[in-house]
């Protein structure tokens, strides 16, 4: 793939960025146990985004197989959108264990900062808000995010979550690409108070952008009309 744009993003720092269909990004966690906070949006129709529950919810069983909720994704599975199709896939991950990331706990914001960590400063939703504000989306308008890298694991003897130290080492990354024209925009996450989120020192993150030469676009199709194509070509109608 060729690479088409790089930037460092700072700690506690955001960004904002186009990513057309078939264009890969990859997210580096350069120095390690950084967590990144990030949302998609449908560029051509920002009320289209990205939805955790739907991501984590919706994939394609094997013939015979039940269905079972899963709590994670990642290599393979879909970004889906609040409409159920796919804004992106993530197609490759370098950590020792793939998947490790969480659907479940909603971004910090000022909230957070104040009432947990004492602190009056920007969450990871007030980042995101100020790096997508030029595209006319508003605070209230911010996703549940893919909190990227968190080690987020239930615990049966607590009865709950658990906020642990990231397991990505300098230089791990995830890939994601895009399957239609989408605005991708995330935080590092501030969070360097009161949790583990990010192993008490907040990092810099590179963001890449791809492009492959011999990808040929495709049709974006209806959420109803994709998943009737898919089951055909799946052999499910």
């Amino acid at each position: 793939m060729n690479k088409i744009h790089e930037e460092l993003v700072p700690p506690k720092g955001g960004l904002a960025i186009e990513v057309e269909q078939g264009q890969t990004i990859r997210l580096t966690d350069v120095e390690g146990r950084q967590v990144i906070d990030f949302v998609v949006f449908n560029l051509d129709d920002p009320r289209e985004k990205f939805s955790a529950s739907y991501s984590c919810g919706r994939w394609f069983l094997e013939p015979g197989k039940p269905y079972e909720p899963r709590t994670t994704i990642g290599e393979g599975d879909w970004l889906m959108s609040t409409t159920c199709r796919p804004l992106m896939t993530i197609t490759k991950e370098t950590m020792e264990r793939k998947g490790v990331h969480d659907l479940h706990h909603r971004m910090c914001n000022r909230f957070f900062t104040n009432v947990y960590a004492n602190q009056d400063l920007d969450g990871c939703h007030e980042i995101i808000a100020n790096a997508v504000e030029p595209y006319g989306i508003t605070y209230a308008e911010i996703p549940d995010p893919f909190n990227v890298f968190m080690n987020y694991p239930y615990v049966v003897e607590k009865g709950g979550f658990v906020i642990a130290d990231p397991i990505t080492k300098p230089g791990d990354y995830i890939e994601m690409r895009a399957e239609m024209d989408v605005l991708c925009a995330f935080a590092n996450c501030p969070e360097d108070a009161c949790t583990a989120c990010n192993s008490g020192e907040c990092t810099p993150v590179m963001a890449t952008v791809f492009e492959d030469p011999s990808f040929e676009p495709f049709p974006v199709l209806g959420h109803y009309e994709w998943l009737m194509k898919e089951m055909k070509e799946r052999g499910l109608r």
